[in-house]
């Protein structure tokens, strides 16, 4: 409570306002009370005056009758010096007697024969006019300060006397000073009273105020959001309920703004496609995790930091600053930067406002889609290539046979087995291009069951054996110890040792080694198959399992072979949840391992 400055300043201003308003009284009565002892002193020493003037008359007209015996006026002399002396001592005020000329006939402080004359004392000219005359001075007799009263006495036989009564004026300044004392103490013990007074009815005051000022700044620190509790229904307490209310709207709006955040940034999140939000100056304001994936950004807080600084891509800076300047969309493609280079398709669009307050990037990878655009262009390039050379032969056989060659026995027979061979070379192809257009499209049912492994490698290597005997090679089966089962569909892996087996024998010049091998690797089931043929440079490997590609064009063909059997081989292993590698030098001879799930 005492840190606050706002209890402070109304403390000190109460406090303040309670000692001013204090002192001012206090003068004031002070002031009074002066002025009501001035009044009091100056009526007593009138009184008192008035008292000594009825008393001095008779004595003091026959000194003043100059009728009068020496001796006469002697003893009046006296009886006045004796009255006054007696007077001054029973009320302790000094007693003058002066004639109508200042001479002073009798004073009950100092000798009066030697004393000065007081013709020109203010009391006295005053009295003289007036009939009574007050003055507030130093005495040159007594050299200390005093007030004076004089009043005239009249008398038959001389001119007006006066009779002057005086007081010290520290006396009445003792007086004066213990009235002050008391009303200043008084007034000390009422100040101390409304200054405790003052904090506790300001500390009430402030309490809620204090209350609010610490809940508002824990709710915008982001915590205790528990409501202010109403201690009275004034204006404090209907700020402290009007204060409850908003912050539960607040809270409302708070858990509002929260889950669209989350809900924004899972959506973000989970989005394949790039975002990327920059203001008008170009900062990033926003960046999803699929954007960092396509661009390496610059450091690990992109938030603030400008977007050239970040993505260093041109062509990405040059598409916002487009956007910024025309003020529609602008889309475009572009190759990124990151490790891995991907095309991407981008779309700028600016954000509401004018002139735009920034503009959104959203970023498509369109690698796969430019992938398959171009192998579809392979693909119809190949298969057109492919079908041009069977038709063109059986085209040009027919042709032949039916140009005269039909009547030759010796070449006609030859003629027709060449057309056999390109039309059963023709239908080859367009199976397997079935085939694996059936495998790719996901049309192709397969019968999961548990194969055993040494079951389809009898089936393929009696498939091939008179063509393995025709080349005199060698197929060498190596069993494992234990049976060994696949989790496959049977003929898909026919048809994958068919393909493999097939190629190593068709690669593989006479005379040669095809050697088959199979084992239990963890929850695999690893099949090789071996061969001594002519091997695959090493820069065709990531190729091989491409439709109709060829390391070796020319002889492929010449060897009949489609193009497509290993692509078939890899598109089954992938079905079965498995996969295909290659280990090959050239010249020395080639290794497929197909690795397919164990039963």
């Amino acid at each position: 409570m005492r840190s606050h400055r706002l209890f402070w300043k109304l403390f000190l201003i109460s406090v303040g306002l309670h000692l001013t308003l204090a002192i001012g009284f206090l003068w004031i009565v002070v002031s009074s009370q002066r002025r009501e002892i001035n009044r009091q002193v100056e009526q007593r020493l009138e009184t008192t005056a008035v008292m000594l003037r009825s008393q001095v008359r008779g004595p003091l007209a026959r000194l003043l009758d100059d009728d009068a015996d020496a001796s006469s006026r002697q003893r009046a002399q006296e009886r006045l010096q004796s009255m006054i002396d007696e007077l001054a001592g029973e009320i302790g005020l000094r007693l003058t007697l002066v004639d109508a000329d200042g001479l002073v006939l009798a004073d009950s402080d100092r000798d009066f024969e030697s004393m000065l004359n007081h013709a020109n004392r203010p009391e006295l000219i005053a009295a003289s006019e007036f009939g009574r005359g007050v003055a507030m001075r130093p005495s040159p007799t007594l050299q200390t300060d005093m007030l004076y009263l004089a009043i005239p006495i009249n008398t038959s036989v001389a001119p007006p006397a006066f009779v002057r009564v005086a007081v010290e004026l520290e006396t009445i300044q003792a007086r004066i000073a213990v009235v002050s004392r008391s009303l200043w103490l008084l007034a000390l013990v009422f100040a101390a009273l409304a200054t405790a007074l003052t904090y506790a009815i300001v500390a009430r005051v402030i309490r809620p105020l204090a209350e609010l000022t610490q809940r508002a700044q824990a709710i915008a620190g982001g915590g205790d959001q528990s409501p202010v509790p109403i201690r009275s229904r004034d204006e404090v307490g209907l700020l402290a309920e009007a204060f409850n209310r908003m912050q539960a709207h607040l809270a409302a709006r708070f858990r509002e703004l929260r889950d669209n955040n989350e809900q924004m940034a899972t959506v973000l999140a989970s989005m394949d496609e790039g975002i990327i939000a920059v203001d008008a100056d170009q900062k990033i304001v926003l960046a999803n995790d699929a954007s960092k994936i396509f661009f390496t950004f610059a450091g690990t807080d992109e938030v603030g930091r400008p977007l050239l600084e970040s993505v260093r891509n041109r062509t990405l800076h040059d598409v916002v600053q487009q956007c910024l300047e025309r003020g529609k969309a602008v889309q475009t493609e572009l190759e990124s930067t990151a490790k891995t280079r991907r095309t991407l398709s981008v779309r700028a669009t600016c954000l509401p406002g004018k002139p735009a307050h920034g503009v959104v990037l959203v970023l498509h990878d369109i690698t796969e889609l430019r992938r398959l655009e171009n192998l579809r262009r392979d693909f119809v390039a190949n298969v057109s290539h492919e079908l041009k050379t069977p038709l063109s032969s059986i085209k040009a056989y027919a042709e032949t046979l039916r140009l005269g060659a039909i009547d030759d026995p010796e070449h006609s027979s030859l003629f027709v087995a060449r057309i056999e061979e390109q039309a059963e070379r023709l239908h080859q192809l367009i199976l397997d291009m079935l085939q694996i257009a059936r495998v790719e499209a996901g049309d192709e049912v397969f019968d999961i069951t548990r194969v055993a492994i040494e079951r389809v490698v009898r089936a393929g290597v009696r498939q091939h054996a008179k063509t393995a005997q025709r080349k005199e090679i060698e197929v060498i089966v190596a069993r494992p110890e234990m049976a060994t089962f696949a989790l496959a569909d049977e003929d898909g892996l026919n048809t994958i040792l068919d393909n493999l087996l097939g190629n190593a024998i068709k690669y593989t010049p006479e005379g040669g080694r095809v050697t088959l091998r199979w084992w239990n690797e963890g929850d695999s089931v690893c099949l090789e198959v071996e061969d001594s043929g002519v091997g695959i440079a090493p820069a065709h490997h990531s190729r091989v399992f491409e439709r109709f590609y060829r390391a070796d064009k020319a002889r492929s063909r010449e060897l009949g072979g489609t193009g497509l059997g290993l692509s078939i081989v890899k598109h089954l292993c992938q079905a079965f949840g498995g996969s295909v590698s290659l280990r090959s030098r050239l010249g020395k001879g080639s290794c497929f391992r197909v690795r397919v799930p164990r039963a």
